[in-house]
C-alpha cells in the first residue's frame, strides 16, 4: 500500500491489513464465469465483423472540412438557380404588361400631360443615338410631323391652352430647322432625299394651312413664317 497517514499506530495498520485480506478472500480475486463468457462472445462477434468489412472496397476518406465545403457548394448552386414558379411567371407577365401600357401611354401623351416630358426625353435620346447626320435628319422630320399633329389635337381640345399651342409650334419649327441643318452638313441631294423633303413639305403645308383659322394673331404670324420657310425647302419641279 501507499504511505500511512502520520500518527497511525502499528496496531491500526495491522488491523487494516487483516480486514482487507478477509474482504479480498470473501469477494474472490478472479472474474465471474458469466462475465468471462459475455466478454468472449463480444470479442468473437467483433472479429467476425472486421473480417466481413475487409472484403468490401473501402470508400476514400474525405476530410470533414472538404465534405462541408462540398455540401455548401451544392446548396449554393441550388440557391443560385431557383426554378421559376407560377407566381414568378405571373409577376413577370404583369410587369411586361405594365411596361407596354406605360410605353403606349407615353407615346400618345400630349403637351401638358404628366408623361409628355418622358416622351420628349425619349425622342432626344434616340436623336443623339443616331449613327450619322442623315439619320438625325430623318428623325427630326418625323418629330416635326409629330409636333404638327399635337398642335391639331390641342386646337381641337376643349381647353385650348394658348401657352401649349405656342410652345408646340415653336418646337415644330425648331425641329424642322434642325433636320434641314443635318441634311446640309452631309450635303445629300440624291433622289431619295428630294422625294422625302418634298413629301414632308407638302404634308406640313396642308396641316399648317388647316390650322391657320383656329390660331390667334400671334400664332398665325409664327405659322405663316414657318410656311414660308418650308416652301423654300421644296426642290423645284
Amino acid at each position: 500500500m501507499g504511505k500511512w497517514p502520520p500518527g497511525t499506530s502499528r496496531g491500526s495498520r495491522a488491523h487494516a491489513r487483516s480486514h482487507v485480506t478477509r474482504l479480498g478472500t470473501r469477494m474472490g480475486g478472479a472474474p465471474r464465469p458469466e462475465f468471462r463468457a459475455e466478454l468472449r462472445e463480444r470479442l468473437t462477434n467483433a472479429a467476425r465483423e472486421d473480417l466481413a468489412g475487409a472484403d468490401e472496397p473501402a470508400e476514400p476518406a474525405v476530410p470533414a472540412r472538404r465534405a462541408r465545403h462540398r455540401r455548401r457548394g451544392r446548396r449554393g448552386v441550388r440557391a443560385r438557380c431557383p426554378r421559376p414558379g407560377p407566381l414568378y411567371r405571373l409577376v413577370s407577365a404583369v410587369l411586361v404588361a405594365v411596361m407596354l401600357v406605360a410605353g403606349l401611354a407615353t407615346y400618345r401623351s400630349m403637351p401638358g400631360e404628366t408623361l409628355y416630358p418622358l416622351k420628349r426625353a425619349a425622342e432626344s435620346t434616340l436623336f443623339h443615338l443616331s449613327a450619322d447626320e442623315a439619320e438625325r435628319a430623318d428623325r427630326s422630320f418625323g418629330y416635326a410631323e409629330t409636333r404638327a399633329h399635337e398642335v391639331e389635337e390641342l386646337l381641337g381640345s376643349s381647353r385650348r391652352e394658348k401657352r401649349l399651342i405656342r410652345q408646340t409650334l415653336k418646337d415644330m419649327e425648331d425641329t424642322t430647322r434642325s433636320a434641314v441643318s443635318s441634311l446640309t452638313r452631309v450635303r445629300r441631294r440624291d433622289v431619295r432625299d428630294s422625294r422625302q423633303l418634298k413629301r414632308f413639305v407638302q404634308k406640313q403645308r396642308n396641316q399648317i394651312e388647316g390650322m391657320l383659322p383656329k390660331l390667334d394673331v400671334e400664332d398665325q404670324r409664327r405659322a405663316n413664317g414657318y410656311l414660308h420657310y418650308i416652301i423654300q425647302l421644296a426642290p423645284p419641279g
